[in-house]
């Protein structure tokens, strides 16, 4: 038996709201063909900058499918993107140094220079997907509200990361 999904309650609310207004007058928006209801995705939290953000990578995506990173990798892998055009974090386990290079929608990390600490389970693997990706070539990234959502052209892989702090 499959339990409900609750809705959040700002939805209810714009749900109930939207179904208690009234009808325009308009041709074509009268109540006969019934309420309109716009939803949007945009969300209310100011964007955070690509550069000089740490971001805390949340989940990897692989073959248009978005997965939280396992248990015990979560928090771990981090990065920043500095004004320098230098990228450094952790990688889950080791930590990293790169070039990096914005242009427009694109970024692309040079060479990673990283530690060398042996790397096994949740947190190797997330690593080694991080380090593929990374070193894939360009990736489009794209910021919305705290997430930033960096894919690779090709193979169709990518992650998100929430904005943690800026970086002073």
């Amino acid at each position: 038996m499959r339990t409900p999904r609750l809705l959040p309650a700002a939805l209810v609310a714009v749900l109930a709201l939207s179904a208690t207004g009234t009808a325009c007058s308009a041709p074509g928006h009268g109540a006969a063909e019934g309420n309109v209801i716009s939803l949007s995705t945009k969300s209310g939290t100011p964007e955070a900058p690509l550069v000089a953000t740490v971001w805390t990578v949340d989940s990897l995506i692989g073959g248009g499918t978005a997965s939280s990173l396992p248990a015990g990798a979560q928090g771990r892998a981090r990065f920043t993107l500095a004004a320098d055009g230098s990228a450094s974090g952790s990688l889950g386990c080791n930590r990293f140094n790169a070039k990096a290079t914005v242009a427009g929608d694109s970024l692309t990390f040079g060479p990673l220079t990283t530690t060398r600490m042996a790397c096994t389970g949740p947190e190797g693997s997330v690593e080694q997907a991080l380090t593929e990706l990374f070193g894939s070539g360009p990736l489009a990234w794209k910021v919305q509200g705290d997430t930033l959502t960096l894919t690779a052209v090709a193979p169709g892989t990518g992650i998100t990361a929430k904005a943690a702090s800026a970086v002073e």
